[in-house]
């Protein structure tokens, strides 16, 4: 990688890095100006949340309420172009409702990716992949509840 690239790649991450900072554990929603542009366009979002920014502060918020992220990892990051793509574990404790299920205090962990399309120093385009599906089964006390992706499939056979 030459010496230019290595720089853009660096300025990316830390850009992404203290938005995610901010958002995910400081909860400082403001960063969200700040670190997406105005015409901001979010591939992930579901169709019922408002479009753009506010749409990411609406999500931000929500998730804000029900888990504490205890940590980031991020696996890996590729940056090309305009893009950078990052494979990420996210941390959490679940502190308070979430998807109907009130607090446990568990620690979880999720996988996921995030693509960013920059332009400048503004993220203009998000692209991003996440297990959130699994979520209330791993907040459950047992495998065998009902409901979730547990229970799709029967218990496995445990040798005696």
């Amino acid at each position: 990688m030459n010496d230019e690239l290595a720089t853009v790649k660096a300025e990316r991450e830390e850009v992404v890095r203290r938005f995610r900072g901010a958002v995910l554990f400081s909860r400082d929603l403001s960063a969200i100006e700040e670190v997406l542009a105005p015409e901001f366009v979010d591939h992930f979002a579901p169709p019922w949340d408002p479009p753009g920014r506010d749409g990411v502060a609406h999500r931000f918020g929500q998730a804000a309420d029900a888990l504490t992220t205890t940590k980031v990892e991020v696996l890996v990051s590729v940056c090309e172009g305009e893009f950078l793509s990052q494979a990420i574990e996210l941390h959490f404790a679940h502190t308070g409702e979430f998807m109907g299920i009130p607090a446990t205090g568990r620690s979880f962990a999720i996988g996921g990716s995030n693509t960013f399309r920059f332009d400048g120093g503004q993220i203009v385009e998000h692209w991003g992949v996440f297990d959130v599906a699994k979520i209330p089964d791993l907040l459950r006390e047992t495998h065998g509840a009902q409901g979730g992706w547990a229970s799709m499939w029967p218990e496995p056979s445990r040798p005696a």
